[in-house]
């Protein structure tokens, strides 16, 4: 993650990646649209090229990849969401902050990658029985809030659950910084 991003993110509310991270990230999609994209080449051949010999209809093609297409583009959009921050409003110091991350992360098994003034990135190792690569969490501190974030790690195989560690990586903290405030 480059540290340049930090005001944009906190500006957009989204988690921005590296080109291969998003490549990681949204590779289900790419991967359920490569029928689609195969017919329309076939498409092109009969229409453009006039060269199309293949034995089924294009209509029957068109068929059998339409439900892939439109899976794509499902994922497409719950990927696209899960790079928004969840806001949490809080009074709470910096400092008190930092000690509330450390025990969510001592709790969650956080390993600490970045820790600065502005933000706070932590990945997981997950045992490979748990089902999941591993998580990448993301934490920006602006003014009254801070913006969490908890995907599946860009940086390792392509994953496209977690098996809900995401949700309670961002769950447990927001609890945490919950219960502190009261």
């Amino acid at each position: 993650m480059k540290l340049e991003w930090i005001n944009e993110m906190k500006k957009t509310r989204r988690l921005k990646l590296s080109f291969t991270g998003y490549l990681t990230h949204y590779l289900i999609v790419l991967l359920l649209f490569i029928p689609f994209i195969l017919v329309l080449f076939d498409f092109f051949r009969f229409y453009v090229l006039d060269s199309y010999d293949g034995v089924r209809t294009l209509q029957e093609l068109l068929r059998a990849t339409l439900p892939f297409a439109a899976i794509g583009v499902l994922f497409s959009f719950i990927q696209y969401r899960r790079l928004r921050f969840q806001i949490i409003e809080t009074v709470l110091p910096r400092k008190e902050l930092q000690e509330i991350i450390i025990k969510t992360a001592e709790e969650l098994e956080w390993l600490p990658v970045i820790n600065r003034a502005d933000i706070i990135l932590s990945k997981t190792n997950p045992s490979w029985w748990t089902g999941s690569w591993g998580e990448q969490i993301t934490i920006l501190f602006d003014k009254d809030k801070l913006l969490i974030n908890s995907i599946c790690d860009p940086e390792k195989k392509a994953s496209v659950l977690s098996f809900g560690r995401n949700k309670r990586n961002v769950t447990k903290l927001a609890e945490n910084i919950e219960n502190a405030s009261r």
